[in-house]
């Protein structure tokens, strides 16, 4: 091959691979702008919707009013993120702003140096007011409306301005949080955080889910533990009753009260001590007979449920895996009436065609 030849096979070469990068930085790019739902969503008592989106590693936070397009609320900080949202007024969403977990290894997470803010937005203008300054990891947020406060699940948190220094034993507690930033105490949890956490509506009772082994934990004990629904009335905290089934070691994962909190929606194994990968399904149980009812046949595993306020639709979570490994997840609503079944709320595709539309 002659000199001219090979000059113009390598600039043909060149051509080539310099086309497929800036396409790869392209498909990369427009990867990245896209928007991902994050998982944390709350319902509002009209079936609004509010849910964090993350795009090019910033989240925001967008509220859907009925069938209109999702409207952004409020963008966190850079490298922060947003969780727990919840209304706390038709027109009015608290969440929280985060550094976010510790990146080290369990037994070696010093939860006490996370950054976690509480605030409150307003849906028409995002004027955004901060409700709690607090060191520590905050998981949870859960609105009492009988009461006009919040409850607040974390993991060490503190209102001190310095950290204690060096690692701590894991320790969560639940707390009140005031309107005005006002901050109890209420109850703490050696070695592990209360999930599913549910109020009555009258604001006296709350619900979570624990392991059995909750008041003394040992390595051993954890290994052994059932995870059931307790029931604690927060002004008398002597003591946390077991609601769900005592004699059974099936673990429960997830669960929603209904109406008036002797029905339940939760979710358990279904193929339990039959070996193989495990099959979740979310069934009916009636706390007066202590007995599961009908299945609702969702067949998956899901979290983060949430159960509508006429008691039609329950909306949950379902977190899967990409190629590469990362969590992909997305929002559905299930009609527990049995007119319909189960729908996917298409969350991404609703703010992309909201933008086209502006």
């Amino acid at each position: 091959m002659n000199k001219k030849a090979l000059i113009l096979l390598f600039s043909m070469i060149a051509l080539v691979t310099g086309g497929l990068v800036t396409a790869g930085l392209i498909v990369t790019s427009e990867e990245e702008a896209r928007p991902v739902f994050t998982g944390e969503y709350s319902l509002g008592p009209n079936d609004e919707l509010a849910y964090v989106i993350e795009r090019k590693g910033v989240h925001t936070l967008f509220v859907q009013m009925g069938d209109g397009h999702p409207a952004p609320v409020y963008q966190a900080e850079e490298e922060w993120e947003i969780h727990a949202p919840v209304f706390t007024g038709e027109t009015e969403i608290t969440f929280v702003e985060t550094t976010g977990e510790p990146k080290e290894p369990p037994g070696k997470q010093e939860f006490q140096l996370v950054h976690s803010d509480v605030k409150t937005a307003t849906v028409e203008n995002g004027e955004t007011t901060t409700v709690l300054d607090a060191r520590g990891y905050i998981t949870e947020l859960l609105y009492d409306d009988a009461k006009d406060r919040l409850i607040v699940n974390g993991v060490h948190m503190s209102t001190e301005k310095k950290p204690e220094v060096g690692f701590i034993p894991y320790e969560s507690a639940l707390y009140i949080l005031s309107r005005d930033g006002d901050v109890e105490k209420i109850r703490s949890f050696d070695a592990y955080s209360p999930g599913s956490l549910q109020i009555t509506k009258e604001g006296e009772h709350l619900f979570m889910i624990l392991p059995d082994d909750f008041e003394e934990v040992t390595p051993e004990s954890m290994f052994e533990a059932t995870e059931r629904i307790y029931e604690m009335k927060i002004d008398d905290l002597s003591a946390l009753q077991v609601v769900s089934k005592e004699d059974s070691d099936i673990p429960i994962s997830e669960f929603v009260l209904v109406g008036d909190g002797t029905q339940m929606l939760y979710q358990t194994i279904m193929n339990w001590g039959e070996g193989g990968t495990y099959m979740y399904d979310t069934v009916w149980f009636d706390r007066s007979t202590k007995k599961e009812g009908k299945r609702l046949h969702i067949n998956e595993a899901v979290m983060n449920a949430k159960l509508n306020e006429e008691g039609s639709w329950l909306y949950y979570v379902k977190m899967s895996q990409k190629a590469d490994q990362t969590r992909q997840y997305g929002l559905y609503r299930f009609d527990v009436t049995g007119e319909k079944k189960e729908e996917k709320l298409n969350i991404e595709e609703r703010i992309q065609e909201g933008e086209a539309s502006s």
